[in-house]
């Protein structure tokens, strides 16, 4: 790409207003009084408040992920940590809105420039969408048909400017196989005003991640907006686009925002007790060291990963693997810390009333993502012990 066409996106989408990577962590910072002020309605309208939304794009939280190249941030993943942990401090919901909407610098760099410009008229646009199940698409000319799909987990789309699907690629009636047999999968975008978002998302916790089932019918999706998912390593594209799997390291960043809140609140309801409980010193003690321990592995893999990159170097199996071990560790020792500290608490917190209510509700319903699950092990577990065909989700 040459240096006049980056310069054209940088005019054309973003006029002055470009932001640093250090600039849009001390723009998101500084959000934590509007969040602890709007987290109420947002919990309970089940998405992001018109009001939330606006100063995220304004922070720059939707563009972090944009190339430099073409003008944008490409904030290190380590970095993408710390900017969803801050938002998750105060409240995982938006958070996690955050950590979705923010891949559409991800999924704009799979394409061309002509066809990121035709998809997005902004690099604060928000991208969101789920890929499983895979639903039917038939080729037909020029594209692929979509008679009928529905998808769950929509998380960010009721404030998303993009729409993506997953597709198992059919033509002639028949599906189509890669080379090792398995159904030919794509990542699709929709036209956004043919999508009917369903009113399915009321749960324990997360609420405000408004991460509903969404179905379409009967629409074409030319073959420029379709694009291959699992594709490998692509060395040709920007770093932080070349493995479709590291988008989701950011993830940690949701329970360690949330984990940090929760062991502090409990450390301010401690110190206001009476002193000289042996207990309550050391199990708050490793609280923290369980805490403290997951957040560094996390944020020492994202470091090296996006080193790596960065540099135009590939990972190895095992620095794959790692960024499943340190995801799935995060959530299993910031639950274990947070349970630890809770329990210092006692009854106090089982009522409604408790500030720390929502923040257990979303904890736990954090914790039924495959990001933070054992079985999600398999997969990394193998690549370490060098085993070859491992499964995956498409």
């Amino acid at each position: 790409m040459s240096a006049t066409q980056s310069n054209a996106w940088v005019v054309e989408t973003l006029g002055d207003d470009y932001k640093s990577p250090a600039e849009i962590l001390e723009n998101l910072r500084a959000l934590g009084p509007l969040i602890e002020e709007e987290a109420a309605e947002i919990d309970r309208i089940r998405h992001l408040t018109p009001r939330m939304v606006a100063a995220l794009k304004q922070a720059g939280a939707f563009r972090i992920a944009w190339p430099a190249a073409w003008g944008g941030p490409e904030m290190r993943f380590d970095d993408q940590i710390r900017a969803v942990e801050t938002l998750s401090y105060h409240d995982a919901s938006v958070a996690w809105n955050v950590q979705i909407l923010s891949d559409t610098g991800f999924y704009g760099a799979q394409f061309p420039e002509e066809i990121a410009r035709e998809l997005y008229g902004s690099m604060d646009f928000a991208t969101a969408g789920g890929y499983y199940p895979p639903q039917r698409a038939d080729r037909v000319e020029g594209g692929w048909h979509i008679p009928k799909g529905r998808w769950p987990f929509g998380s960010g789309i009721h404030s998303a400017d993009c729409i993506v699907c997953g597709i198992h690629l059919h033509e002639n009636g028949e599906v189509l196989r890669d080379a090792d047999g398995q159904p030919e999968f794509r990542v699709a975008y929709l036209p956004k005003d043919k999508v009917k978002l369903l009113d399915t998302w009321h749960t324990l916790g997360l609420r405000g991640s408004g991460s509903t089932d969404y179905e379409i019918e009967d629409v074409v999706i030319p073959d420029k907006y379709v694009f291959k998912y699992f594709s490998g390593a692509a060395s040709h594209l920007p770093p932080l686009a070349r493995h479709a799997d590291f988008i989701a390291i950011s993830l940690q960043g949701v329970v360690l925002g949330l984990g940090r809140r929760i062991l502090d609140d409990v450390r301010t309801e401690l110190k206001k007790r009476s002193p000289n409980d042996r207990f309550a010193r050391i199990q708050y003690a490793e609280a923290e060291m369980n805490y403290n321990a997951a957040r560094a592995f996390s944020l020492s893999t994202a470091a090296l990963v996006s080193d790596k990159l960065f540099a135009g170097q590939e990972l190895t199996a095992d620095e794959e693997a790692m960024t499943t071990l340190c995801s799935v560790n995060a959530g299993h020792q910031v639950r274990k810390a947070c349970g630890m500290a809770l329990e210092l608490l006692g009854a106090s917190i089982i009522y409604q009333r408790s500030p720390f209510e929502r923040r257990r509700r979303d904890l736990d319903t954090l914790m039924v993502h495959l990001g933070h699950q054992r079985r999600a092990l398999e997969a990394a577990g193998g690549s370490i012990l060098g085993e070859n065909n491992l499964p995956h989700l498409a």
